[in-house]
């Protein structure tokens, strides 16, 4: 647990790093469906392994979205909070939020994102801006159809909003500051 908090990968017993080293190759040639089945059959056989976790998540996030693999948001959810409960890595944290904008769960999204922040706090700008920027698209492409309708402006408004704010935190600026200079 401690390796993997440290970028350091967790000592294997060689058998059973050839079966994470399968599940690797395929997901490095590609084969993101392949590779989501080996990594949950690899967490199935190997539960406190994060690293094992944080890719079953991963390839079926890859899968699911790219190739048009049958894999429940809830499964790649659970694999993810499976990954960050026994590794506390704020990279797990950061890639749990991505997916969780991408499905449109923000509020979970801002969560993992914060609590990434918190873990790294030399990466915090890095995360709050990432999650303003994100979100923002997000929430445009999602009102595509009425983001340049006028009426429309309150509507958007709050989400506007909210990733001003993220933006100003992750340059620790306050709302007063920003009027000012701009």
């Amino acid at each position: 647990m401690a390796d993997e908090m440290d970028g350091q990968a967790p000592e294997r017993d060689p058998a059973v790093q050839k079966k994470f080293d399968a599940a690797m190759k395929a997901m490095s040639s590609g084969d993101f469906k392949k590779a989501y089945s080996a990594f949950k059959k690899y967490s199935s056989e190997y539960p406190n392994d994060a690293e094992g976790w944080y890719y079953t998540a991963e390839c079926g996030n890859y899968a699911s979205g790219m190739f048009g693999a049958k894999v429940k948001t809830e499964d790649i959810m659970a694999a993810y909070t499976k990954a960050i409960e026994l590794s506390g890595s704020a990279d797990y944290y950061q890639s749990y939020g991505l997916f969780c904008i991408s499905v449109g769960k923000y509020d979970e999204a801002e969560k993992a994102y914060n609590e990434a922040a918190e873990i790294d706090e030399s990466m915090s700008p890095t995360y709050y801006s990432e999650f303003a920027i994100e979100y923002y698209n997000a929430i445009m492409a999602s009102y595509a159809d009425i983001a340049d309708d006028p009426k429309s402006a309150a509507a958007l408004a709050p989400y506007k909003k909210k990733a001003l704010q993220y933006l100003l935190k992750a340059i620790d600026m306050s709302p007063e500051e920003a009027k000012s200079l701009l």
